[in-house]
């Protein structure tokens, strides 16, 4: 992979951790916020209780994201960026650019979504 196009992902995925951290920030103020909130009516404690779940499952979401992000930052440090995680081969350009924290390539994507699916299943 070319060094230009290293660098290009990187800042991608340094602006994207910036970004996800901002937001994760404002969900949690927002959650605390919320939490403290004296409400009477039934219609509205309903709406702040599905407005809860869904901040919480936001926050939750993006912090999973953070961690897959820090890893592939963690890659980088170690020289095997966009390496896939489970043939050891190169990850293509155009994954990564779609998903620049893709832990594996196209092809190891497919077979490790099939075993989560089977793990689901039972």
């Amino acid at each position: 992979m070319r060094h230009e196009d290293l660098l290009a992902l990187r800042h991608v995925l340094e602006k994207r951790l910036e970004y996800l951290d901002n937001m994760s920030w404002n969900l949690h103020n927002s959650l605390q916020e919320m939490g403290s909130l004296k409400l009477n009516e039934h219609a509205d404690i309903i709406s702040m209780q599905s407005q809860l779940r869904f901040d919480d499952s936001m926050l939750e979401r993006n912090q999973k994201e953070m961690q897959e992000i820090n890893a592939s930052l963690t890659k980088f440090e170690e020289g095997i960026y966009g390496i896939c995680e489970m043939c050891e081969d190169e990850i293509g350009i155009e994954r990564l650019r779609a998903k620049p924290h893709a832990r594996f390539c196209i092809n190891c994507r497919e077979i490790y979504e099939k075993g989560e699916k089977k793990k689901e299943r039972t």
